[in-house]
């Protein structure tokens, strides 16, 4: 790897190809290439040098933004084009200051603004001291000159729900770090982002877990029908459920640096990429080296777990998204020739396995026996040891029949024989999930809230009804269940009453309820708050296409511009 002397971009937009380094003695040379499908922008060649361009007149929030979309775009399209190359140089991408503006104004709007890290400091006591201005420049200033060092995050124990006893660990970074990390975040997510597969989820722009079930319920359901005009064979029918014990705190550095290495070949910003992840945890006064793992509640954590176990689907690459080609003369995508694999092996008569991960949690449709899948389980075991030095918890690792139905992401997915159709593919809510939600109602309707008034009672049960109702509302026969939990609260609502007016009548608490504004239904109300009934929200099936995609990857001409 020579040194790098000009830029791919020149002043007046031309793409240029990158100068090669010829360590025989012979002379780099500039070759003039032809210009760029999208907008002129060019190929980013191997090991080239990106100097930073000239601030525009408008410093303000719009003119950041457009320039970061820009650079972002620049590396997404150079890095989808580009697969098996290195980006060299980003340091100068990364410390620029409109870069650094666009990370504080994100870290400055974050909920997490007010809570300090290891030094005290908050985006407001940062305010009212030095100013925006004066931080910012300092923090470039040690970045450019190489003095800045990541201070240790400060740990705290977040107790886990339905679990108690048991916590889970979030590291919280200082301000400076935050800004920092998000910085490099924004430049590094674009190339990253081109590269992982479609099977993953978790973490990244626009795909959520409602996603990841949808695609899961597209890829069991049975597409052929038999002479009966039944579908009777799925095309999966086990599931290896994956647990990785504590997989956030246990990411092998060296095999994630690897990973991170293979497309980012600026030594900058590798190193300082490296400082993150040793930076340490202070928690009670006491120091604790991070020999290991990504803490979670850094800003650059997700990217840098979903690198690491973006290892997982790589395994399955013939299945998934076949890269390596067995004929020269194949002109189908990576996708195609994986779809094609897949039914050329069950006619076969071999295994066929397909992963969809969302984050640290992954599932394995096995399409074959129950050997084939307690094999790859035994197999996948040693791989993740040996890979990313990650175990499987022993006793959450089950090989399942999907007609029994397994949990994955608060929800149930089975197949469902039905008479009518035959295997039928469907995403539920879990009866557990419906009792924790009748238990919290019940906790917040006891008696020992007597003294509370009603408006209080309906502050308080208002978010929970609906961030639960609109997270369950794509399950099947969700309607159903919301309005009997809509009846379940109204009831409980009732009970509390009748305890805080134990001389009033029955009649008089009924006319308590009121009509809603939103329809002729009566419903609890004070101070113009009223229940919040889930029933009302409209039910329906998610499609994978409402997924967004990033603007960075909007690419002219394409079905998602």
């Amino acid at each position: 790897m020579g040194t790098l002397e000009r830029s791919p971009m020149t002043d007046m937009g031309k793409p240029r190809r990158p100068a090669t380094d010829d360590r025989g003695g012979g002379a780099s040379e500039v070759v003039r290439a032809r210009e760029s499908r999208v907008q002129g922008e060019g190929r980013q060649g191997i090991g080239t040098l990106q100097k930073p361009e000239e601030s525009p007149v408008d410093s303000g929030r719009q003119a950041d933004l457009a320039w970061l979309l820009n650079v972002q775009k620049k590396l997404y399209q150079w890095s989808r084009e580009n697969t098996d190359q290195q980006y060299r140089e980003l340091w100068n991408w990364i410390t620029d200051p409109r870069n650094l503006r666009c990370a504080w104004r994100h870290i400055a709007t974050n909920k997490g603004k007010r809570t300090p890290g290891v030094d005290g400091e908050t985006v407001g006591s940062i305010r009212r001291g030095k100013g925006e201005s004066a931080f910012l420049n300092g923090v470039r200033n040690e970045l450019r000159s190489n003095s800045y060092r990541p201070s240790p995050c400060r740990r705290k124990m977040i107790p886990k729900r339905g679990k108690p006893g048991k916590f889970r660990p979030l590291g919280i970074p200082t301000i400076k770090d935050r800004v920092v990390q998000c910085a490099v975040k924004q430049v590094l997510e674009p190339i990253f982002e081109a590269g992982f597969w479609r099977v993953s989820y978790g973490f990244r722009p626009g795909r959520g877990c409602h996603g990841a079930l949808e695609h899961i319920r597209m890829t069991i359901r049975p597409r052929a029908t038999a002479a009966d005009g039944l579908r009777r064979n799925p095309p999966y029918q086990w599931v290896i459920e994956g647990d990785i014990k504590g997989c956030f705190d246990h990411i092998d550095h060296h095999s994630l640096m690897q990973r991170v290495r293979r497309r980012i070949a600026d030594r900058k910003v590798n190193r300082l990429v490296v400082q993150f992840l040793k930076a340490g945890v202070l928690t009670k006064e006491q120091f604790l080296i991070t020999s290991a793992g990504t803490p979670q509640g850094g800003i650059i954590s997700p990217l840098l777990a979903n690198i690491a176990l973006s290892a997982i689907e790589e395994r399955y690459e013939r299945w998934v998204n076949h890269q390596s080609k067995t004929r020269q003369c194949r002109k189908s995508d990576g996708v195609t020739a994986a779809m094609n694999a897949r039914s050329t092996d069950r006619r076969a008569g071999r295994p066929v396995f397909f992963p969809i991960r969302y984050a640290d949690d992954f599932v394995i449709l096995v399409s074959g026996d129950r050997e084939d899948a307690l094999a790859e389980r035994q197999a996948l075991t040693g791989f993740l040891r040996e890979t990313l030095r990650l175990e499987l918890s022993p006793e959450k690792t089950r090989v399942t029949p999907l007609i029994e139905g397994f949990e994955f992401l608060g929800h149930r997915v089975r197949l469902r024989w039905d008479p009518r159709f035959g295997y039928t593919p469907r995403v539920e809510i879990p009866k557990a999930k419906l009792a924790d939600l009748r238990h919290r109602v019940k906790q917040l309707t006891r008696r020992k809230r007597i003294l509370l008034p009603l408006s209080r009672q309906l502050k308080d049960l208002n978010p929970i009804l609906r961030g639960w109702g609109y997270f369950y509302r794509y399950c099947t026969n969700a309607k159903r269940f919301l309005v009997q939990l809509d009846w379940y609260v109204g009831d409980r609502l009732w009970c509390w009453m009748r305890k805080k007016y134990p001389k009033a009548g029955a009649r008089w608490i009924i006319q308590q309820r009121q009509r809603s504004q939103k329809g002729n239904r009566l419903v609890w109300k004070a101070d113009q708050l009223e229940q919040f009934l889930m029933g009302r929200i409209p039910v329906r099936r998610y499609r994978r296409g409402w997924m967004g995609t990033p603007d960075y990857a909007r690419i002219p001409g394409e079905p998602d511009a």
